[in-house]
């Protein structure tokens, strides 16, 4: 599971690792692999080794590799392809470089995922310790095998109430999770509802498809994932919610993430840049933005039943930050955030090159360091764009099965 230095105290061990798991023979020619992290294994191991240099970690653990196997028979291998990214997507989120693939080569379907031990936002290195499996990444595979219908492992239920690494995190920064987007639209629900028949009818109304068993799961529209009521929380237990709707002086206040700050300070943002005539391309990014943020109306800020307006909800912060980027920079077109990419790495290499100049005082080399981390986050941002742009941009006999993976 742990990637460690090889005798050397090198690398070698990570980079024969990702090329291990990527082999295109084990992966139908790399049609079965995804990620964050990039799309072979020298460009993967270069952004994972970019982030350690970045955070001045590069010693000791390497990474972490993750094995999961199907029974034989169970599953095809799109369908363990989509079990492994829900699952990395929930569990590491944007948090951490990764890559996984599906491995077909034999009798049973296995997957492998390897991530940094660095996190690419705080700089933190990962921790594993004896007993994480059971509280915190066996939830989240038992619930994507639940809905897949697949067999999963059973544990201790206050286990399952454990959270993924990612939404925890989402949570202390103060950005929105799918927990608390489904807290809202239940609150919502409740706050217009005598029974609980009339709740099941507003969830509904807002597209919700609800299973009931042992266990209430949400299902929010447009998406296969749902959450168990047992793992949103104290106060979003079936019981919790027929105590709420019996309480005649309830007042169910909508918990609003974005709401007004969003509009407040996300718009304050971009009102100045909106004066000007825009180009094509620069319309495209702000509508992109603004459909993200149409949910916030007074009565339910997550009232909306676009599957990809629900998914860039979790991503708010991030679009507006794209939007406000190429205002701010005037970028008017593809080739121009292209341009302004080349320049930054331009600049990024030069900051290299003065790297451990023996004649610059401390406070010069803390700065070189922190403008190098500006550059390379603005540096990916632009990666990020660019490959975005480009898929939308591809025609629709080009758009094989192998983009929808990235």
């Amino acid at each position: 599971m742990h990637i460690n230095p090889d005798k050397r105290g090198g690398t070698g061990h990570l980079k024969n690792s990702l090329r291990y798991i990527l082999n295109p023979e084990k992966t139908e020619n790399g049609y079965l692999v995804g990620g964050n992290a990039g799309n072979d294994p020298e460009e993967i191991f270069r952004v994972m080794m970019e982030t350690k240099k970045e955070w001045g970690k590069t010693d000791k653990r390497q990474g972490y590799h993750f094995v999961i196997s199907f029974k034989p028979g169970e599953v095809t291998s799109d369908q363990a392809f989509l079990v492994l990214k829900e699952f990395c997507e929930e569990y590491l989120g944007e948090d951490y470089d990764y890559v996984f693939a599906i491995h077909t080569d034999q009798d049973h379907q296995h997957g492998h995922i390897i991530f940094n031990s660095v996190n690419r936002v705080s700089g933190y290195k990962y921790r594993y310790e004896k007993g994480d499996w059971e509280k915190f990444i066996q939830p989240v595979t038992d619930r994507i095998c639940e809905r897949y219908g697949i067999s999963r492992l059973e544990f201790d239920q206050d286990r399952k109430a454990g959270r993924s690494y990612a939404e925890h995190d989402a949570e202390k920064k103060g950005r929105p999770t799918w927990t608390k987007i489904i807290q809202a639209d239940i609150d919502f629900a409740v706050s217009r509802s005598q029974s609980w028949e009339e709740f099941l009818v507003q969830m509904k109304q807002l597209g919700y498809r609800i299973r009931e068993g042992k266990h209430t799961t949400f299902i929010p529209p447009g998406a296969k994932k749902g959450r168990r009521d047992i793992t949103l929380g104290e106060g979003y237990r079936k019981e919790d919610i027929l105590k709420k709707i019996s309480q005649e002086t309830l007042r169910a206040e909508t918990v609003k993430i974005l709401s007004s700050r969003l509009e407040q300070s996300y718009e304050k943002g971009l009102e100045k840049y909106l004066t000007v005539t825009l180009t094509r391309y620069q319309i495209q990014r702000v509508k992109l933005f603004y459909r993200a943020g149409h949910y916030l109306e007074e009565k339910n800020p997550y009232a909306v039943s676009d599957r990809d307006i629900r998914k860039h909800a979790i991503h708010i912060q991030r679009l507006y930050e794209e939007c406000r980027y190429i205002l701010e920079h005037d970028i008017k077109d593809l080739d121009g955030l292209k341009s302004r990419m080349e320049g930054l790495k331009e600049r990024e290499a030069g900051l290299k090159k003065r790297k451990g100049d023996r004649k610059q005082d401390p406070k010069k080399e803390q700065e070189r360091k922190a403008l190098l981390r500006e550059i390379r986050k603005e540096r990916r941002m632009a990666e990020r764009m660019i490959e975005e742009d480009e898929k939308r941009r591809m025609p629709e006999k080009e758009k094989t099965r192998e983009p929808k993976r990235r």
